[in-house]
């Protein structure tokens, strides 16, 4: 019996000390959760800052390659475009001097070798203007058109209609659809 006293207050003891050694779970899981809770927010906080970041910079990927795009179709365009221009440019300096030998060929002269050689000239200025695609507008009695034709005297004739060219001073000229010179006019009525 003494025995049994003896032992069992060691048990209880024991018992005592193994509850109190014993991790306690309602204190200690909040605590592990609110770790857990709080590396899962700061995860979360730097994916979203990632996925915002990629966002980022595929919009400014997106618009460079735009960029690039409208860059691309623009020197294309250019590039198109300066023969064009340059042919248009060079044209345009030669039609006072078809002008010239067209005055020449108006002019009266003696020596008919002279005016024969004239006229070879101006043929051949001729045919060259029409291989480059160049044509003449602005006839007398053709009607008036203020996109082709630049009126520097106006007259009152009844005999002729309205908006209608009476005399041409210059002729225009165009190649396509570009005007190369305007045709310098008289506009009736």
């Amino acid at each position: 019996m003494d025995e049994n006293k003896v032992n069992a207050p060691e048990e209880e003891v024991k018992e005592d000390t193994v509850a109190e050694a014993e991790p306690q779970p309602e204190t200690e899981a909040p605590a592990s959760e609110k770790k857990q809770k709080k590396k899962k927010s700061r995860e979360a906080e730097e994916l979203e800052k990632l996925r915002q970041e990629a966002g980022e910079q595929q919009e400014r990927y997106l618009r460079l390659m735009a960029e690039y795009d409208n860059y691309r179709k623009r020197t294309q365009k250019e590039r198109e475009s300066i023969y064009p221009d340059a042919v248009a440019n060079t044209l345009k300096e030669l039609l006072p001097l078809f002008d010239n030998f067209q005055r020449a060929m108006e002019t009266p002269c003696a020596d008919e070798n002279y005016a024969k050689g004239i006229e070879m000239i101006e043929k051949s200025l001729e045919d060259f203007l029409s291989k480059m695609g160049v044509e003449a507008f602005g006839k007398a009695g053709e009607p008036f058109d203020p996109n082709l034709h630049n009126a520097v005297m106006h007259l009152e004739d009844e005999t002729l209609g309205k908006n209608v060219i009476a005399a041409v001073f210059q002729s225009g000229y165009r190649m396509g659809d570009r005007i190369l010179r305007h045709a310098m006019v008289q506009q009736a009525n």
